[in-house]
């Protein structure tokens, strides 16, 4: 006989003996429409937290991970619980085997085999009827096809193998790529009658580093799992209702201080069997799930039909019947979702339309966004030669603004005919086992093209080679390579990649761990214990950081370049509790059941305390609270900070609607499309932006009617654009940018003006050009840290760098004094010195600057700084005269009182000061609008005021008009361009204009009768002003761009730049002096020197010259007050 004819003979036997099965025997190798758990090749509905609904299949889907210990060397244990509505037969809900409620599922994977327990042998070697199929614990499964070798023996679409164990009482080591075995041997008969369903669940799970889990239970052959114990000492328990009994089922998990707690409810006339109705979590919150009871003929019975949320939060379920075989056998249907409610007042719904031959299934579902419609390959579209593409995603299309299209190809793994047993049971592919490969990808967004394809597979279904191509030359194509190791079965792990835009290399060790990593010519390296964690990484320049103790996955000690030691303790759940830093300073942490953090202990002043609430997250230190409320799905609604209150609103996909400006309930509104991408913003005063998006563009119409255009380049995802033009409303502002092929800006070109940024073969920047100042070029070191630049012929300057690649010194040319900077074991700047000038500073345990000291110019200063219980400045004290000045604080941090210098400061909700009365007297008070911007500006002493304006704005925040109601020669108009710039103004002198390049430089400039001309060089440089007609002030240059004469005076500058000298060659000469820090020390004019001292905040503190001290004395940074005295 024909091998083909043979074989079909074979299948269609097979075909009229499984029709001869009982219809109680549950098929462990589903029906395409009952295919559980998640499947790679689909897009899933999952809007709600764990929430998965199959537009294929139209099942309801959940899944959560109750348990999760970390461990060491990345091997860490979950426990996952997953529900699956295929797995509930409406109207025999006793079938469904589980230990956790019908339709759940808790375990740790399992081979599933039906009528049989010879699970290594292939008795029909033409067919995959009679092979074990492999579930994993989300309840997904994958049919195991025979090889026709022995390794593997078996292997799945997905490249899970499986083998056979030969000892004790068998069962199959299945392994997943990336190299885990689990050991599925524990035998057990799940029932169905005469004709059982057998399961062999696993046992031992061991990591490709040798870690391992062992799975105990109650007894040899009992599901029932009593503990999990892994190889480093954790271990999870299990505790039941009806233990050994029918009706077992799983009422609490215990993991390092957590429990779980599992209630069910009984199932109305079905004896031993339950719901789970709810999972109450450590913090005694729940979830909590309702059923349908029989609707006999309506669709949904003992399905879910309502689950809450521990917030309290509810997603509601309603369902309906589907006839996806209408040909074979038209009794045959499905219980689909057809509708989705949430307590938020969110909707949607779900229609589908089986295929037929050249037609795909289509599931139209209306969200609260718009249509999303989807479109698969479905059984009665394929015909038998292409059972391997039933269920693939054939397109999905979002409204009218997307559409995703997806091209499959094959890649056979056995030569078992492959068909499904059920409906569509006739369609067979013969003499094949194909996986499907991914071959293209096309997403069409606003009419633009995003193409990504995928060729060059290797025998384990991996492609060699990524093609991409998109909008504005958005070409690319990358070559991979695999790390493939055999015998741990490490098949999927990408060892190098490379396209015209740069290069990744790995290196693996015999476990797969990766031991090399070079990124464009830049190796780091790793080391690793005999648990695979990580135990040396020598980063670039050959810095060496060496990591030890693990526990839970995390080093307790780490030893670092320039001595710096860092040691931790973590707890049994893997929360770090205890850390000390490399300067010695101790943090602790606390935390709840939940591994959530609830306190932090700073190494000085107050902690930080946080407490949870079923919808409230309050954190506090001292006197400081936040308290975030979240809706029932956890989403955050209003946050008090400080007693100042924000309100937000989220729609019902959690995208932000609204969100309050502090202290109001007015605030900015927000609207999305259904690709979720904000297409109008509204303001509390009623302005608003529009954004529309076309292809490769997107277009911000501003607040004023002005539009400006984006244009972008992408490869093969339009989310990931890189900005190429910009278009205004102002054509002669327009801007392009060029780009290498790594994606790095190489030009910008605005008006005829280009900018060039040139980089070396790791795409590190080593070259800046600016027409001003011509080429800059930077050295790099391997680690991208900048050892040298030249500008002009300014002469080299060179960086060094420590351990930590912190500056450590700067050597200059010429006689500009080299730098050095030195830090503690915290990365905090110990001190900054040069030959004229030493900085030095010192801190508190929690890393507040206390002190700050500087030596200039034979000048010795030190400033002082304190702090209360949260780290917020209280008090300065002034070098030389050693005054004090304090500031009483709110509980934000924000100063209410200066004694001596301010009798109050009162704030807006936005932070901004409202009003400040002065020690002297004098008040100033600050109008806020509906923008939050500055509205009016008072200054007044006992009802006499000094200025009264009133600011008004256009509708894109810009000022134009300020009236003096105290003073009106104080009174201005302002006009602006469609770049915002501003172009008209009208004062009591007059009407003025300003006139502008492309490129921003101010050509021309008019107020009444004045009139001021400005001119510019070759390189764009200002060359000379001309006001009134009169005589032209001319202006020079250096190599490196620093202006250096006019037609009055000269400049001379040193190598940072610093401006050394002015009028260097007048009759008044005044020359200024630095730190390492670039703040200035000292000015010498006319022969008098005053010493400056700057604090780390770059405010001028205080200056003495000629026996006179002056201190500065600042409110939020701004100068209020000086204070002079004689010394």
């Amino acid at each position: 006989m024909n091998p083909a004819i043979k074989a079909i003979a074979g299948s269609l036997a097979l075909l009229m003996t499984m029709a001869a099965w009982p219809v109680h025997s549950q098929e462990v190798i589903p029906d395409f429409y009952k295919d559980p758990g998640i499947q790679p090749n689909r897009s899933y509905v999952n809007q709600g937290f764990g929430e998965f609904i199959d537009p294929f299949t139209g099942a309801l889907q959940l899944h959560y991970v109750d348990i999760h210990l970390p461990g060491n060397g990345g091997f860490d244990l979950k426990v996952v619980r997953s529900y699956n509505s295929t797995s509930v037969e409406p109207t025999n809900p006793a079938l469904h085997e589980s230990l956790a409620g019908v339709g759940w599922n808790i375990h740790f994977g399992r081979v599933l085999k039906s009528r049989e327990t010879s699970i290594c042998f292939n008795k029909n070697s033409q067919t995959i009827a009679d092979n074990p199929v492999l579930e994993l614990p989300d309840g997904s499964r994958q049919l195991l096809a025979f090889t026709g070798t022995t390794a593997p023996l078996l292997v799945t679409t997905q490249r899970w193998r499986a083998d056979c164990i030969t000892s004790g009482a068998g069962g199959l080591a299945v392994t997943s790529p990336d190299g885990t075995r689990y050991d599925m041997n524990q035998l057990v008969n799940l029932g169905g009658g005469p004709y059982p369903t057998y399961a062999w669940l696993t046992s031992r799970i061991t990591d490709r580093n040798g870690n391992y889990a062992t799975i105990q239970y109650a007894a040899a052959a009992s599901p029932q799992i009593s503990s999990v114990v892994t190889s480093d000492g954790r271990s999870v328990q299990f505790f039941y209702a009806d233990s050994g009994m029918a009706s077992r089922r799983i009422t609490a998990i215990s993991a390092a201080g957590q429990t779980y707690h599992y209630a069910y409810q009984g199932i109305s006339n079905v004896r031993d069997k339950f719901q789970l109705g709810s999972v109450t979590r450590p913090d005694g919150l729940r979830w909590i799930y309702d059923y349908n009871g029989n609707l006999n003929n309506t669709p949904g019975s003992h399905i879910m039909r309502r689950l809450t949320y521990p917030q309290g939060g509810s997603i509601g379920y309603q369902y309906g019947f589907v006839h996806f075989d209408t040909q074979a056998n038209p009794a045959s249907r499905s219980t689909v979702v057809t509708a989705k409610s949430t307590s938020t007042g969110g909707n949607w719904s779900f229609s589908y339309a089986p295929g037929r031959p050249g037609a795909h299934d289509v599931t139209t579902v209306n969200t609260p966004s718009g249509t999303v419609t989807y479109r698969h390959i479905g059984p009665n579209y394929s015909s038998s030669g292409s059972v391997w593409m039933v269920g693939l995603l054939a397109s999905k299309s979002l409204g009218s603004s997307q559409t995703e299209t997806y091209t499959w190809g094959k890649q056979k793994i056995s030569s078992e005919n492959n068909f499904r047993p059920g409906a569509f049971a006739t369609k067979v592919d013969i003499g094949e086992f194909n996986a499907p490969l991914l071959a293209e990808r096309t997403i069409t967004r606003d009419n633009a093209s995003y193409t990504t394809r995928y060729s060059n597979f290797d025998t384990y279904g991996n492609p060699g080679t990524i093609s991409e191509y998109g909008p504005s030359s958005g070409n690319r194509t990358t070559s991979l390579s695999y790390y493939i190791n055999p015998s741990k079965w490490i098949v999927r792990q990408v060892q190098s990649e490379s396209h015209a835009g740069g290069s990744i290399s790995r290196s693996f060790d015999g476990n797969g761990n990766m031991t090399s990593i070079t990124r464009d010519g830049i190796q780091t390296r790793h080391a690793y214990d005999g648990q695979g964690n990580l135990s040396a990484t020598t980063f670039p320049r050959g810095l060496t950081h060496y990591y030890g103790g693990y526990r839970r996955g995390i080093a307790q000690s780490e030893s670092q370049p320039e001595g710096i030691s860092i040691s931790r303790t973590v707890s049994d759940a893997g929360n770090v509790t205890y850390e000390t830093r490399g300067d010695g300073s101790t943090w602790t942490y606390g935390y709840d059941s939940l591994n959530r953090i609830i306190s932090v202990g700073y190494p000085a002043g107050n902690s930080v305390q946080i407490s949870h609430g079923t919808t409230t997250r309050t954190v506090s230190r001292g006197a400081l609270t936040q308290t975030t409320s979240f809706n029932g799905f956890g989403q955050p609604v209003s946050v008090n900070y400080g007693g100042i209150v924000r309100s937000f609103s989220v729609d019902a996909l959690g995208r932000r609607t609204f969100e309050s400006d502090p202290g109001t309930s007015a605030g900015t509104a927000y609207r999305h499309d259904i690709l979720d991408r904000v297409i109008s913003i509204r303001h509390a005063d009623g302005s608003t932006q529009g954004i529309g998006y076309g292809p490769a563009t997107r277009a911000v119409v501003d607040e004023r009617g002005l539009t400006t255009t984006y244009r972008y380049r992408a490869y093969g995802d339009p989310d990931q654009p890189l900005l190429m033009a910009i278009s205004t409303p102002e054509p002669s502002t327009n801007l392009s940018i060029g780009r290498n092929a790594r994606g790095l800006v190489t030009s910008v070109t605005q008006a005829g003006i280009t900018r060039s940024y040139g980089y070396n073969g790791s795409y590190q920047l080593t070259s800046i050009t600016h027409p001003e100042t011509g080429t800059t070029s930077l050295g790099r070191d391997a680690a991208g840290n900048m050892i040298s630049r030249i500008t002009g012929t300014v002469g080299t300057i060179q960086y060094r760098y420590d351990g930590h690649n912190r500056l450590q010194s700067i050597s200059y040319p010429g006689s500009t004094p080299d730098v050095t900077h030195s830090y503690d074991r915290a990365h905090r700047l110990l001190s900054t010195a040069t030959s004229e000038a030493t900085r030095r500073f010192t801190y508190d345990r929690n890393g507040n600057l206390t002190r700050e000291e500087l030596a200039a110019g034979g000048f010795n200063w030190n400033a002082g700084y304190s702090y209360n219980g949260n780290d917020q400045l209280a008090s300065i004290t002034y070098p030389l005269s050693g005054s004090t000045v304090s500031y009483t604080l709110d509980s934000l941090g924000r100063p209410t009182a200066m004694p001596g210098y301010i009798s109050s400061v009162s704030y807006w909700p936005s932070s901004q000061i409202q009003r400040i009365a002065y020690a002297n007297g004098v008040q100033s008070e600050y109008g806020q609008n509906e923008r939050l911007l500055p509205a009016s500006f008072a200054t007044s002493r006992q009802g006499s005021y000094f200025h009264r304006s009133i600011l008004t704005y256009d509708r894109t925040g810009n000022l134009t008009s300020v009236r003096d109601r105290a003073d009106a020669d104080y009174d201005r108009t302002f006009g602006y361009d469609g770049v915002h710039r501003l172009v008209s103004m009208g004062t009591s002198r007059g009407r003025g204009s300003i006139s502008y390049s492309g490129s921003g430089n101010i050509t021309r400039q008019s107020l009444g009768s004045e009139l001021i001309d400005y001119r510019y060089d070759s390189r764009h440089r200002l060359s000379s002003i001309t006001v009134n007609g009169g005589p032209t002030n001319h202006f020079t240059y250096d190599t490196a761009g620093n202006f250096i004469q006019s037609s009055q005076k000269s400049y001379t500058y040193d190598a940072v730049p610093n401006l050394l000298c002015a009028d260097c060659w007048g009759n008044s000469p005044i020359r200024y002096a630095y730190d390492g820090d670039q703040k200035r020390t000292h000015t010498t004019k006319a022969g008098v020197t005053t010493y400056e001292f700057h604090g780390v905040h770059g405010n001028l503190l205080a200056e003495y010259g000629s026996g006179q001290l002056t201190e500065y004395i600042y409110l939020n940074g701004k100068r209020i007050a000086q204070k002079v005295s004689a010394r």
